[in-house]
């Protein structure tokens, strides 16, 4: 398991005594874009939740980057989470900030780094997402696509070396979705980060994704993982094949 830049082991989460989904048991390789899918209210976006530290399961274990993820630990976690990035659906950028304010503050807060060196690092970052002339600029004042950027630039500041998304593509128009999986794509090329991505989006599961795990919500545990061309055609579970064809995927 050393081996991995990510593990959960026979994990269970949900809420209280609810059951969400248990019996989970995956690896996440380094260097990898991993791809957690599932149809709608399986449970994608609390399993993250659980991976990144928000929520804690209810059973099992997750390992990260050699070190278990234990939030009763509290300063080996948070030296933990200094190490991984996370970007939201909606960016989840403070409004009143400037781009470059809400990118800084990640160093401001775990950093001991000069003013000067924060400004730089400030502009490095949103100069890998594009955005170099932006951030002077308030998240209000940026189209959806570019808020989505800025909260890129801002999980990289401190150069995680795991990556999370939540449904990147959401909300974006078919242009703006695809020059984000060349981002992430790039991110992965560039720092050398594992990405973990939970996404219902077809075409950057297969333009993005090196392997994936497919969770159903009405067995509540993974039913599939591989690489998703292949589990297209070739797994046996009906529901995996229909999730991952286009028209399925519209049914589900």
């Amino acid at each position: 398991m050393d081996d991995f830049a990510l593990t959960a082991e026979n994990l269970v989460i949900g809420y209280g005594e609810r059951i969400v989904l248990r019996d989970l048991n995956f690896a996440v390789r380094p260097g990898e874009i991993f791809g957690i899918l599932g149809n709608s209210g399986c449970g994608k976006s609390t399993l993250l939740k659980n991976l990144i530290g928000i929520f804690t399961p209810l059973g099992g274990r997750i390992t990260m980057l050699g070190e278990e993820l234990d939030p009763a630990r509290p300063d080996a976690f948070l030296k933990l989470m200094t190490r991984i990035g996370v970007t939201y659906q909606g960016g989840a950028l403070f409004g009143s900030m400037t781009v470059a304010e809400n990118v800084a503050l990640p160093l401001e807060l775990h950093t001991n780094m000069k003013e000067a060196e924060i400004r730089e690092t400030v502009r490095e970052k949103l100069a890998l997402v594009d955005l170099a002339d932006f951030g002077d600029f308030l998240p209000g004042e940026l189209s959806g696509g570019m808020r989505k950027r800025a909260g890129l630039a801002r999980a990289i500041a401190l150069d995680p070396h795991l990556l999370f998304f939540d449904e990147p593509s959401a909300g974006l128009d078919p242009l703006a979705a695809a020059g984000l999986d060349r981002l992430i794509l790039s991110m992965r090329e560039k720092l050398g980060v594992t990405v973990i991505v939970v996404t219902h989006e077809l075409d950057s599961i297969f333009a993005i994704t090196d392997r994936v795990i497919v969770i159903d919500k009405n067995r509540k545990t993974i039913v599939a993982e591989g690489a998703p061309a292949e589990l297209r055609k070739t797994s046996p579970d009906p529901f995996v094949r229909s999730f991952l064809d286009r028209d399925g995927l519209r049914r589900s």
